[in-house]
């Protein structure tokens, strides 16, 4: 199923969200989601990875993540469908999330609210409610200490 013009629902799910029956996947995944997927790959004009299982690749937890998943943090938004983790093929990690400070209000318009300050192979963003109108960067075990 096409969630956006370059997207399908597949890309934002586990493969464990197929297996329930009765179950709509998109019942767990705010819209926005598609959306900041969609801007990554307007504003850069090339492919961008979030899952890629269905396909044979090895990203199943880049989207929606089963609630009982180990891998991220135990409330991360991921679990609440509201948080991707894209790959912008040929571009680097720390490069997207440059043009993201840069072009915050481009991004914001899709409904992103949250990044991390650096990851090494993917960008997290989400769109969690912040309360506040800026850009909010989470600090991680990536960050260089100064």
């Amino acid at each position: 199923m096409k969630v956006a013009k370059n997207f399908y629902l597949s890309e934002f799910i586990h493969p464990s969200f197929l297996e329930v029956t009765g179950i709509n996947p998109l019942w767990f995944i705010d819209p926005r989601a598609f959306s900041m997927a969609q801007a990554l790959r307007d504003r850069f004009n090339k492919p961008v990875i979030i899952n890629d299982w269905v396909r044979g690749g090895n990203y199943s937890l880049s989207g929606l993540r089963p609630f009982l998943s180990e891998i991220g943090a135990p409330l991360s938004q991921h679990k609440y469908g509201r948080a991707i983790d894209p790959k912008v093929l040929g571009i680097d990690a720390l490069e997207v999330q440059l043009e993201i400070r840069r072009n915050w209000k481009f991004y914001q318009g899709a409904g992103l609210t949250t990044i991390e300050d650096s990851t090494p192979t993917w960008t997290h963003m989400d769109c969690r409610n912040t309360g506040s109108h800026s850009l909010f960067i989470i600090q991680t075990k990536y960050s260089k200490k100064s």
